[in-house]
């Protein structure tokens, strides 16, 4: 009897990160793509909203999740698969950098993903007036922070760099302000989802043979600068040999 196919969720708009339907797959995307190649395994990739992800892969006893942030809240709500990224989160804005959530918000509205850890830190502050906008497509940030709909912008680093620049921006600085947090980003399954030891074994092993024959080097590559490939290449090369003794 063959496998039951693996649904793997993805929340739209997720670039570079991951997304579906596109003429790019995402960083996530593609590396998922490699690995149900190498694992020998049928994936059927689903596109939903970001807010329903964690819904969708919770409910589904064959569901895993792209792109998730390991967080204390989320740590016992899903089976934490693959460490993939680090990422950073700054205050992103063309006119200012704001180093603390206090200095965004008294200049103005602040953009935040709808559901995520970010908008939460940024409602525990808001005082009076002080505005947070949540929105449910990291695109809509920046068109909103472009036309000076807000002020700021709370994101992972490399995510509104890289929409910066898609979206033909360059001809305004996009100012970071300092680090407010990092974490790092995971494949992650439900709770239910069967055989789910034996899936990050075979997943890690997959990973760590990418890294040492270049495949996640040049994955990395189409999406970030040399300089960010450079950044993060060291760290996840040392954990590929640990990963295959």
């Amino acid at each position: 009897m063959a496998a039951t196919p693996i649904n793997v969720y993805v929340g739209t708009g997720q670039m570079p990160f991951a997304d579906h339907g596109g003429k790019r797959s995402g960083i996530f995307g593609e590396l998922m793509q490699e690995l149900c190649v190498r694992m020998d395994v049928e994936c059927q990739f689903r596109s939903v909203p970001w807010k329903r992800v964690q819904l969708e892969v919770d409910a589904d006893p064959h569901g895993i999740a792209l792109n998730l942030a390991r967080t204390p809240a989320r740590e016992e709500d899903f089976v934490w698969l693959l460490e993939v990224l680090p990422t950073c989160y700054v205050l992103n804005s063309p006119q200012a950098r704001f180093d603390t959530f206090e200095q965004a918000l008294d200049a103005g509205p602040v953009a935040v993903m709808a559901g995520t850890p970010r908008a939460l830190e940024l409602e525990a502050v808001r005082q009076g007036e002080q505005r947070v906008v949540e929105v449910t497509d990291p695109e809509l940030a920046a068109r909103m922070l472009r036309s000076g709909r807000v002020v700021a912008w709370y994101e992972i680093d490399s995510r509104s760099r890289y929409l910066w620049h898609r979206l033909g921006y360059d001809d305004e600085p996009l100012l970071a302000g300092a680090t407010q947090g990092r974490v790092h980003s995971y494949i992650a399954a439900s709770r239910q989802l069967e055989g789910a030891e034996n899936l990050r074994t075979r997943m890690r092993e997959a990973f760590a043979a990418m890294i040492a024959d270049g495949t996640w080097q040049r994955i990395l590559s189409g999406y970030f600068s040399e300089e960010k490939t450079r950044e993060v290449l060291p760290a996840q090369q040392m954990a590929g040999e640990a990963l295959s003794r």
